[in-house]
This record gives C-alpha cells, structure tokens and sequence, in this order.
C-alpha cells in the first residue's frame, strides 16, 4: 500500500511536470538533430506521424503556422492528446485521494 501510495504521487508529478517543461522548452527545441523515428532510423522512410511532435511543440507555443507546415493532424491529435493526459490526471487524483484517506487513521 505504501509502495502505491508513493507510487501514485510521482506519476502525479509526472503528468503535471512534463506540460510544463513543454512550455519552458523552446519551441524549435525538437527541429533539430537525428530523428528517433523507428521507421526513418531502420527503414529510411517517413512514417504517417513523421512531424507530429515537431508540430505539437509548435502549436503549443501558438506558432499555428508552423505546425501546420510540420503536420496538420497535430491541430487533432494535441487537444486528443490533452484530453486523455487530463483523464489520467483526474484518475490518479481520485486515486491518490482515496489511499491518502485510508492512510490517515494509520497516521494519528
């Protein structure tokens, strides 16, 4: 219990840091060097997702017009992907509530 308990405030953590270090980052940070796609790294091929990341940091900094020439689907997939990351937040939230409550009469 102790071990979920801990293990739930670190992905708390996790989900609400990560936007923020998003939005300290530069937008161009990911414009440049070697690309990490497993389909251009084995296959030297574009896959369908090749600039969506480019192109959601983008759009995070309100540089519309730049994600768009990275790759339009990312005007769709960011607010899906906020959609989902604010789920998980609220799931974790609900959680960490819930053993925080049994923990206490452990505490006093």
């Amino acid at each position: 219990m102790q071990f979920r308990y801990y293990f739930t405030i670190a992905r708390l953590v996790f989900i609400v840091a990560t936007p923020v270090v998003l939005l300290l980052l530069p937008a161009d940070f990911f414009d440049h060097g070697e690309s990490i796609c497993l389909s251009k790294v084995l296959f030297k091929v574009e896959c369908f997702a090749c600039g969506l990341t480019r192109a959601c940091m983008h759009l995070i900094h309100g540089e519309f017009e730049e994600a768009f020439a990275w790759h339009m689907w990312s005007f769709i997939a960011l607010p899906a992907l906020a959609i989902f990351w604010a789920r998980w937040f609220f799931m974790d939230w609900k959680a960490f509530l819930k053993m925080r409550a049994l923990r206490q009469p452990q505490l006093q």
